[in-house]
């Protein structure tokens, strides 16, 4: 079972990493591997130009932006489970996570008919999101489009972890409540088995 988190924060260490920090240690512990991909990172991330080169490849991403993103899309295809973590930016995931996404569209390989596949066909997602107002306001239209990219890839959608109203990383480790929901978050995710 292996967990790839694409990591969107631009804070490597803040809010949405403490969670997440939870959710996967708790997956580890119940005998998945993971992985944490910090989008902040990385030297080289560029945006989709929908050039739409990646058409002409029905078996592999090929992607013509030449960058770090390029060996992130083949972790993903090798992933039983993709993770988005992000923090609430003005009701949406942070510009990091969204130009990973965009990124995806690489895997969708549509014929003349309209018709696609997916590359991610048959995987898992899930979201980890931080947020420092309520759940319902922002958190939800991000699960929302988690959620839709999963659907669109044909992978199953195993739920989002809202982690709301959190101020900093030590105040998330120390809410012993916050802790036993992410936890069992991510023994929900390790138990979802393999691809």
């Amino acid at each position: 079972m292996r967990i790839l988190a694409l990591q969107g924060s631009p804070r490597p260490n803040g809010n949405t990493q403490a969670v997440l920090d939870i959710v996967l240690a708790s997956a580890r512990q119940a005998g998945a591997e993971t992985e944490i991909i910090q989008l902040i990172e990385l030297e080289n991330l560029k945006g989709c130009m929908e050039c739409l080169a990646c058409d002409k490849n029905l078996d592999e991403p090929a992607c013509a932006v030449d960058d770090d993103m390029l060996a992130i899309l083949e972790k993903a295809i090798k992933a039983d489970i993709i993770v988005w973590a992000t923090p609430v930016f003005c009701w949406a995931p942070s510009w990091l996570l969204k130009m990973a996404m965009d990124r995806f569209y690489c895997m969708f390989k549509f014929d003349q008919s309209g018709d696609y596949k997916c590359l991610l066909a048959g995987r898992k997602m899930a979201a980890v999101i931080s947020a420092g107002g309520a759940e319902n306001d922002g958190a939800d239209s991000i699960q929302e489009t988690c959620r839709r990219m999963a659907q669109f890839a044909e992978a199953q959608w195993l739920g989002a972890f809202v982690a709301s109203k959190v101020t900093d990383p030590d105040s998330i480790r120390a809410d012993t409540a916050l802790v036993e929901r992410a936890g069992a978050f991510g023994r929900r995710l390790a138990a979802q088995g393999t691809v």
